[in-house]
């Protein structure tokens, strides 16, 4: 599809079709069947900025719990906004989400992986050359608080990096993101240390078998 054709359509078209095509792909992706996490957070009244609004899905990756924003890939409605919003979209994949396989997916919603999720996709939402970053390929990385983890940590780290996969939506390709949460030795080691460090760090997860999973109580690889 092309972007003539979307010239004659209502916003709220072009976000059906986003909004369809991003699903249809992320089930591909996923392997997996989707729930909308969206309903379950209540209404927004402030905030960093969406291009439509905030959203989040549940899904499964074999045996891993997996929590994907929905919405930062969304069109503007102004027509000179990118029509694929801030160009990608950010999961977290764990095999600790805690959740039985026979549960349903929209209990996702109550496992550490959403608020984590969300904050990060907040955080993406609000910060336009962050995205533009991470869609280029660099790794970037952030620290915040999530009062459900309760490991006396404090401060907790993820290291966000392209999944290596992108999707097709009406308005163009977008990037998929992956977030990998961090130990409080590696947030210690990676303060200051820039593109060089996040580097190192993403070498020794894949070393490890880690790769881009969120894995509650690990070991620190640094």
């Amino acid at each position: 599809m092309n972007n003539e054709f979307l010239v004659g359509l209502t916003y709220a078209d072009r976000l059906r079709m986003a909004t369809e095509a991003r699903h249809q792909g992320l089930s591909l992706f996923m392997a997996s069947e989707l729930a909308e996490l969206t309903t379950l957070m209540g209404p927004m009244s402030d905030g960093p900025e969406w291009p439509a609004s905030p959203a989040w899905i549940a899904a499964r990756h074999g045996a891993n719990g997996c929590v994907i924003s929905d919405g930062l890939s969304d069109p503007w409605v102004e027509r000179d906004r990118p029509e694929t919003g801030r160009g990608l979209e950010v999961f977290i994949e764990s095999p600790d989400a805690g959740v039985a396989a026979d549960r349903p997916l929209a209990s996702l919603a109550d496992t550490w992986l959403f608020p984590m999720t969300a904050e990060i996709s907040h955080t993406l939402a609000g910060n336009p050359k962050l995205c533009e970053r991470l869609v280029k390929g660099e790794l970037t990385s952030l620290e915040f608080n999530i009062e459900h983890i309760k490991d006396g940590r404090g401060r907790v780290g993820a290291l966000l990096n392209m999944a290596g996969a992108s999707l097709t939506l009406p308005g163009g390709k977008i990037r998929l993101a992956s977030a990998t949460l961090l130990t409080a030795a590696e947030l210690r080691f990676l303060r200051g240390k820039g593109e060089a460090g996040r580097h190192e760090l993403a070498e020794k997860l894949n070393a490890a078998g880690i790769g881009h999973l969120s894995i509650l109580n690990r070991p620190s690889l640094i």
